[in-house]
């Protein structure tokens, strides 16, 4: 069977619940040290700063923390695609600091991993149908997250690079 997970490749033979847990950390230890406008500053124009590419996050895990709960307390439910630019700017107009940016991914993954980690073995044998991917798990969700947190940290680490040598 085909993967219908766009991030499959970042994923590759990690453990995803490592992946999960360990993310905010790994972004603490990447921006330490970086300054605010470091932070901010986009790596060339049109791509996301290190602060759009948290808050993507956060609202990554809003989205997957609502699809897994519809998974796991309704029955069959249509999952949704977002298109995720209108999310960067209406974020953008909210003028977040970093620091809550932040802790928002922070408490959302705790939350999600506490859905994930104490859900009921028949929660895990539900599934959903997404509108552009058809037929998802709560495994397929939990892979898809941590590949597109390896996805995104690689990308945290490339700008921090940028930001730097400027």
């Amino acid at each position: 069977m085909t993967s219908t997970n766009p991030y499959a490749e970042y994923l590759g033979d990690e453990e995803p619940y490592f992946v999960l847990r360990s993310t905010v950390e790994r972004i603490q230890g990447l921006t330490a040290g970086l300054s605010p406008e470091q932070l901010a500053t986009p790596p060339e124009p049109g791509k996301w700063s290190i602060h759009q590419i948290v808050a993507h996050l956060a609202d990554c895990d809003l989205v997957f923390q609502t699809r897994a709960r519809m998974v796991m307390f309704q029955d069959r439910p249509t999952l949704v695609g977002f298109d995720q630019d209108p999310w960067a700017l209406g974020w953008m107009r909210e003028q977040e600091p970093w620091n809550e940016t932040l802790e928002k991914l922070a408490v959302l993954r705790r939350s999600i991993l506490r859905l994930f980690l104490n859900a009921e073995g028949h929660d895990l044998l539900r599934y959903g149908v997404h509108t552009e991917r058809g037929v998802q798990t709560i495994d397929d969700i939990v892979e898809m997250m941590a590949g597109h947190d390896i996805n995104h940290l690689q990308q945290i680490e490339r700008v921090r690079g940028i930001v730097q040598s400027r």
